[in-house]
């Protein structure tokens, strides 16, 4: 009689990653806007891929990034020698400088007094700082969710921004890794990493419920950005308020601060930036007594397509230039 050739397979324990990754799927899905099944309202991720998000909320969403990566990287200086964290600690990864130079192109040169945490994102900081800092666990959990992401469907983000405002390195310079030349690999080998932590089970699962608040913090924030997007009613597409206002900034960046100086009341000025347009009016940035501070300009009546900008930047000039001469400036 034949041996028995019935065997039972050893079902091998799922590795530490994968725990993580089965762990945060749903979280996953309800952030990704190509998921089908995703419950929610049109946000920002949504906005960004119909090519409907404004350039000011593309600008307000990369800000609140700023306020958050600010929180991770400080953290990550603190574990650098350290033996468990330590390895989770990529100079590749780092992302604060590209945001700020994004920034800098977005908003002009002193862009940080302008930005402002949401309520959200100081809550998120908040978490981070506490168990970032203090926890090993609390910084890879954090560090995992947010760099793993953006070099996953961050890159989907980045290329869709450039298409929809024309960017050409700066402005969506917070996706590029250039010191990454194979990112599957690199992500295979930080996985490869997360496998071989030398923690125990309530450790372990410690930081795979950390990794969950991560993603909780950042649906809080993308929520709480979806709150205060643009209702749509610009006339203008991303496309070509990027393009006016590079135009402005980069073409008539001494004619930008005539107008703000004129018609925008602000006569102390002493540079100033296009960072907005609508059908109703202008946004701009003015550099005044050492901070960058918000102007806005209306036109002299609602405008409805591109051809119509021009002609009312040249009267806003006029009307600045004739402003400043009656007051002797």
């Amino acid at each position: 009689m034949p041996a028995d050739t019935t065997t039972t397979e050893d079902t091998a324990a799922p590795t530490f990653s994968t725990r993580i990754r089965e762990a945060s799927w749903s979280r996953h899905q309800s952030l990704d806007p190509t998921a089908d099944d995703a419950p929610r309202r049109p946000g920002v991720f949504d906005r960004l891929f119909d090519r409907t998000l404004t350039l000011s909320d593309y600008t307000r969403w990369h800000a609140q990034q700023y306020f958050v990566y600010e929180a991770i990287e400080a953290a990550g200086e603190r574990w650098r020698e350290d033996p468990v964290a330590g390895p989770f600690v990529f100079d590749e990864l780092l992302r604060l400088d590209a945001i700020a130079a994004d920034l800098e192109f977005l908003i002009g040169p002193g862009w940080r007094t302008v930005i402002d945490p949401l309520p959200s994102t100081r809550r998120y900081v908040e978490r981070v700082s506490e168990v970032a800092t203090s926890w090993p666990g609390g910084y890879i959990a954090h560090s995992y969710t947010r760099y793993l992401g953006d070099l996953s469907g961050g890159q989907a983000f980045g290329k869709a921004a450039r298409k929809s405002f024309g960017f050409d390195g700066p402005g969506a310079g917070f996706y590029e890794f250039g010191s990454i030349r194979d990112p599957k690999g690199f992500k295979d080998a930080y996985r490869s990493r997360l496998d071989a932590l030398e923690l125990d089970e309530s450790e372990r699962r410690r930081l795979i419920d950390e990794v969950l608040v991560a993603y909780d913090h950042n649906g809080a924030v993308l929520s709480e950005l979806a709150d205060g997007l643009d209702d749509g009613s610009n006339p203008f597409g991303p496309k070509s308020v990027a393009a006016i206002c590079r135009h402005m900034n980069e073409d008539h960046p001494d004619d930008t601060l005539v107008i703000c100086r004129g018609a925008g009341g602000r006569p102390e000025a002493t540079a100033a930036r296009m960072t907005g347009l609508d059908g109703d009016g202008g946004d701009y940035a003015v550099t005044a007594g050492g901070r960058d501070e918000p102007v806005r300009i209306p036109w002299a009546r609602r405008l409805s397509e591109r051809a119509e900008v021009r002609p009312e930047v040249v009267r806003l000039f006029t009307e600045s230039q004739r402003l400043l001469r009656h007051a002797g400036q």
